[in-house]
């Protein structure tokens, strides 16, 4: 892969204007402080500033405000629910932690749209300050039933935390031992407050919150009923706490019996033979079952993405196919591989025509379905308008090589990941619960398969999303994962192309999320590029909110990659960068750990002691067997890259507690859910 080159002049812009290094830094104490802690990491002082200098100031320029509902619910830092004396009427806040004109928003919880103002009117408390509040309905008992007996059990663990997990935030989980002994050292009135068993044990066996309240003796004006943090705050803390009456909530892993149990291999992961190989639905070109062009058959899937472009479903694929033949372009990085090139037309397309038995068939493309996933953990900005989501659905493919005894499976999956619009509070509530739902049947069965293709098919075919020109699909991207064109691995990302591009609504390669081009990695080492990003980035990254800029650390500086590499052996495959220390940092080991696992290979790889591939072994099942699925999808204790110390990852029991909080959790509480900061 060979690098555009761009001169490197030293800019920033603040509030409009466009500055140079000398100008914009003078003397700015952090980098002074960042240069000496770490000798300018070899640089001389000029090149160090060159780099450092815009990172580091670009975290002083003011965000502008929010000016719309959507906007503001990227920038809400809590959720507050406060008691009334009326029951089930309770007083909501959002507060916001950046600036916003907004002086009234809405949002669309069970009852329907209710506006919270932030103009001083009464129960607002003060104009201007960024809380929107309102008076609403709650059924304050249910919610109550919800946190009592995690309330109670949290106390129970500092008597025993061995052997026990604590889940700090999205993909975090960590020893509880570890965990009490950083929240004593850094929140010590939360982890007093834990402390006080009798307290807490008697507010957690009141029959309501009014009782308990009165058992706490707290001014229900004063205390928040229930406190859902979306932000953690930085530096003081780590922890993304709910709390209850102020007393912080601990979420356990394995998480206690949720208020609805989710069966994983019917809602969320479905990987049975039974299903995957349906005999209406699926297709195997290579055994030659199935139904050609079922609804879950990667022709139908391609056919379906076709549409509106003007191209037959086989020219659409052989377009996408094409961009591992011709030379790509992403972010200035060019992608030109003769021998990826060389070996798609003898592995993939060679086979394809083989099993078509003469034109090409798009219902014989050689691809083996692994696997039916929901995403409820992707959810984001539910009951905020027009810009929320109800998560992914997604179908994962490998794909197969035709041989003389029949088909091999390839080191080569497919991933099609498709949006679903949030729309209302009840209609993600009532999205979920069609997955939900499908639990009332065996799988295998036509019950459930009937279901299930009705749901898939919400979000499969064209026409699900009229907005996206001109396939009016809601395809996300696609991704793929291989190593079946080169011994080196590599993951890849397109997206459809808008009906402004020639030739309208292809597939095109764009930028890896999250994961800076491969130069930057340096093995185990790292480069100063990525220290300067984490640095400067810390509380985002912490906060779990960051999103890696495509250029760093300024525009004429490619950063994001085009494409996404695993070296082998995979263990070994993570992001560090020097200098991260305390100071300049409040928490380098978990910085570099988080903005590494965000990234597409260090996902594959070390950061999760994974194989390349999270379903399907190495890619591929056998006919008649299930796709295996990966310890950090099912449960693995690792080992963290660079600092050491015990991380835990069951992203499947992670998937199950969100879509249980969704079907269960008053909306006004789900208004503090966010999308995991990560892209698998």
């Amino acid at each position: 892969m060979r690098h555009f080159s761009f001169p490197r002049p030293c800019y920033t812009v603040i509030s409009g204007i466009l500055l140079t290094c000398s100008a914009a830094l003078a003397q700015e104490p952090r980098l002074e402080q960042l240069g000496k802690s770490n000798q300018n990491f070899g640089m001389d002082t000029a090149a160090f500033r060159q780099l450092f200098g815009p990172a580091l100031k670009a975290m002083q320029v003011p965000a502008l405000p929010a000016a719309t509902v959507e906007q503001l619910a990227d920038q809400v830092a809590e959720i507050r629910v406060f008691l009334t004396d009326k029951a089930n009427r309770v007083i909501g806040e959002v507060v916001a932690s950046g600036r916003t004109s907004l002086t009234e928003i809405s949002l669309d919880l069970e009852s329907g749209p209710v506006k919270f103002l932030d103009t001083g009117q009464l129960p607002d408390r003060k104009k201007g300050d960024g809380i929107f509040t309102a008076e609403m309905r709650m059924d304050t008992d249910a919610a109550w039933r919800l946190v009592r007996n995690s309330l109670a059990a949290s106390t129970r663990l500092q008597a025993a935390p061995q052997r026990q997990y604590i889940r700090r935030g999205p993909r975090d989980i960590i020893p509880a031992k570890d965990a009490l002994e950083i929240l004593k050292a850094r929140e010590p009135a939360a982890f007093g407050a834990l402390s006080d068993t009798g307290k807490v044990g008697g507010i957690s066996r009141a029959r309501s919150p009014l009782e308990a309240a009165k058992v706490a003796r707290i001014d229900i004006g004063k205390t928040p009923f229930i406190t859902i943090p979306t932000v953690p705050p930085l530096p003081a803390s780590r922890f993304e706490f709910r709390r209850a009456f102020g007393i912080p909530i601990i979420d356990f892993f394995p998480f206690p019996a949720p208020p609805i149990p989710i069966d994983e291999t019917r809602s969320l992961m479905i990987v049975a033979p039974g299903v995957v190989e349906d005999g209406t639905r699926s297709f195997d070109p290579c055994a030659g079952t199935g139904t050609a062009g079922g609804a879950w058959s990667f022709g139908h899937l391609m056919r379906e993405l076709s549409n509106g472009t003007g191209m037959s479903p086989e020219d659409f694929t052989m377009h996408w196919l094409s961009n591992w033949i011709l030379t790509q372009e992403a972010n200035g990085f060019v992608v030109s591989d003769a021998g990826r090139a060389g070996r798609l037309q003898t592995v993939i397309i060679d086979s394809w025509q083989a099993l078509s038995g003469g034109a090409l068939n798009v219902d014989k493309f050689p691809a083996r379905l692994l696997a039916i996933v929901n995403r409820p953990d992707l959810a984001d900005k539910i009951g905020y308008g027009v810009a929320g989501s109800a998560g992914e659905g997604r179908f994962v493919f490998g794909l197969l090589r035709k041989t003389t005894a029949g088909c091999a499976n390839l080191p080569f999956t497919v991933i099609f990941e498709y949006g679903v619009k949030g729309g209302s509070c009840s209609a993600v509530k009532a999205w979920h619960s069609r997955w939900k739902d499908l639990e009332t049947n065996a799988l295998g069965t036509p019950a459930y398969a009937a279901a299930l293709e009705q749901i898939t098919r919400d979000f499969t075919d064209h026409g699900s999303n009229p907005a996206q020109s001109p396939n009016q699909s809601s395809l996300n991207q696609l991704r793929t994962n291989e190593n079946a064109l080169d011994p080196l691995w590599q993951l890849r990302e397109f997206r459809l192309q808008s009906a402004g591009t020639v030739p309208p609504g292809v597939f095109d390669l764009v930028t890896v999320k999250q994961t800076p081009d491969e130069g930057f990695r340096n093995g185990s080492v790292g480069s100063a590029t990525v220290a300067a990003y984490i640095i400067g980035h810390e509380a985002d990254i912490l906060g779990n909110k960051h999103v890696v800029p495509e250029r760093f650390p300024g525009i004429f500086n490619s950063f994001l990659g085009a494409t996404s590499e695993v070296p082998f052996p995979p263990n070994l495959v993570f992001w560090n960068a020097p200098g991260l220390t305390a100071p300049p940092l409040s928490d380098p080991a978990e910085a570099r750990r988080k903005f590494s696992l965000g990234t597409c290979n260090a996902c594959h790889g070390g950061e999760t002691q994974t194989f390349f591939t999270h379903i399907g072994n190495v890619g591929g099942r056998n006919p008649g067997s299930p796709a295996q699925l990966s310890g950090f999808l099912t449960g693995i204790d690792v080992t963290v890259p660079v600092t050491g110390g015990l991380h835990h990852y069951a992203d499947l029991a992670e998937r199950e507690d969100k879509l249980s909080e969704i079907l269960t959790a008053p909306c006004f509480s789900l208004a503090g859910l966010r999308r995991i900061p990560f892209v698998h």
